[in-house]
């Protein structure tokens, strides 16, 4: 085990009133509790590749019992929740921010998703049942980082590696394979890992036994990493793209959605998905459907499909697209034909489409009724009112 000390107890995240509070509260009776995982990952490769990073979710891990750590708790007057208790997690609640604190553990068995496991004392057992080495470190809460399983190579060398054969690890659970591409994408530097990428492509079958919740959460996540444009090409090479997106027409698209996004400070994981999808319904109503994507996302998907026809950048045109569709559509629209500039998108974002300033009941004091007329009437006089360019003259008229 390697204990290395760094400049960690100057950030404002690690110095968070709350998190001292809790975390020399965890310790008073001796070396109890260490954050660890994402926290400590994305932390240390701040300081070694200049990463601005936002720490996020804090993770503990305890070397008390769940139990222990809820009369600790309690007796202090912080709220607990006990979130996954059989699991050994419970979460802590200080103004409204969470904490997840989960006791050591080590696996006694695992069957591809669910581990049997028993509490531990120890760290090494506790890091050995982690996916990656960079996610196998602690920070102490003197900002000592203890490194059980000799991981902080890997974090200098920016390389995800499994914690042991690769194999076995995705075996225990397949979503590892997206979760290691995922995390490999998101670094910026460095390479694949050779073991890691050859396990991936060997095991790739085993990303048809996932859930589709699972399968969306971690490739929405690679659609918007550091280097996507390189990561989605890789794994259509490979094959894996194939078991993620079957319904993949091709990525070209997509390389030069990102390429135009990343000009305008953009970035539209929708937008993105829509590019390696089909212009096609109902091919996008069952991708959605197999990714458990929300109603919302769906209907985006289908919206960004929808013919588009090409149109210049004048503000009075842009002003009649953007009430017959919607900003959303038409920025999309606008980056997927490489039409966008900075100017104009400011313009969208700052326009406030207008509504409709008639109705039927507006028509009907007029001595229209009810029926098929009245409403090709509005629907004419709307069309009036669009054509010039939303001006109230535009929708005069007379039963």
């Amino acid at each position: 085990m390697n204990d290395v000390q760094l400049n960690i107890r100057g950030e404002s995240w690690f110095q968070d009133e709350d998190l001292v509070r809790l975390m020399t509260l965890l310790n008073r009776d001796g070396d109890n509790a260490r954050i660890v995982g994402g926290a400590v990952r994305d932390a240390l490769f701040n300081i070694f590749w200049k990463r601005k990073r936002k720490i996020g979710d804090i993770d503990i891990a305890s070397r008390l019992t769940p139990l222990e750590n809820i009369e600790l708790l309690e007796q202090a007057g912080i709220k607990v929740v006990a979130t996954g208790l059989k699991h050994g997690t419970i979460t802590a609640v200080i103004n409204k921010k969470p904490f997840e604190i989960t006791t050591l553990r080590k696996d006694i068995r695992t069957d591809g998703r669910h581990a049997e496991v028993e509490f531990s004392k120890d760290w090494s057992d506790d890091a050995r049942r982690r996916d990656f080495t960079i996610n196998a470190l602690y920070l102490g809460k003197d900002g000592t980082v203890y490194d059980p399983l000799d991981s902080f190579q890997d974090i200098k060398a920016a390389r995800v590696r499994f914690i042991g054969d690769a194999r076995k690890r995705i075996r225990e659970d397949a979503l590892r394979i997206l979760r290691f591409f995922r995390f490999s994408s998101d670094i910026e530097v460095g390479g694949v890992d050779e073991e890691g990428m050859l396990a991936a492509v060997e095991l790739k079958d085993l990303i048809g036994t996932l859930s589709g919740e699972r399968i969306r959460d971690e490739f929405k996540k690679i659609l918007t990493s550091k280097r996507a444009m390189q990561t989605i090409p890789m794994l259509a090479t490979i094959g894996l793209l194939r078991e993620i997106l079957p319904e993949c027409n091709g990525y070209g698209d997509f390389l030069k959605y990102i390429k135009r996004e990343k000009k305008l400070g953009r970035k539209n994981v929708i937008g993105r998905f829509s590019c390696l999808l089909p212009k096609d319904e109902k091919i996008i109503v069952e991708a959605s459907r197999r990714l458990k994507l929300s109603n919302k996302e769906r209907d985006q998907l289908i919206a960004y499909s929808r013919n588009y026809e090409r149109h210049d950048l004048r503000k009075k045109t842009l002003r009649r697209v953007l009430y017959l569709n919607g900003k959303d559509v038409v920025i999309h629209n606008l980056i997927r034909l490489g039409l966008l500039d900075k100017k104009s998108l400011g313009y969208i974002n700052e326009y406030q489409i207008p509504e409709m300033p008639l109705s039927g009941k507006d028509l009907m004091k007029e001595g229209w009724e009810a029926g098929r007329d009245m409403g090709e009437e509005l629907k004419r006089r709307e069309t009036a009112w669009i054509d010039a360019d939303f001006n109230l003259k535009g929708i005069q008229g007379s039963p």
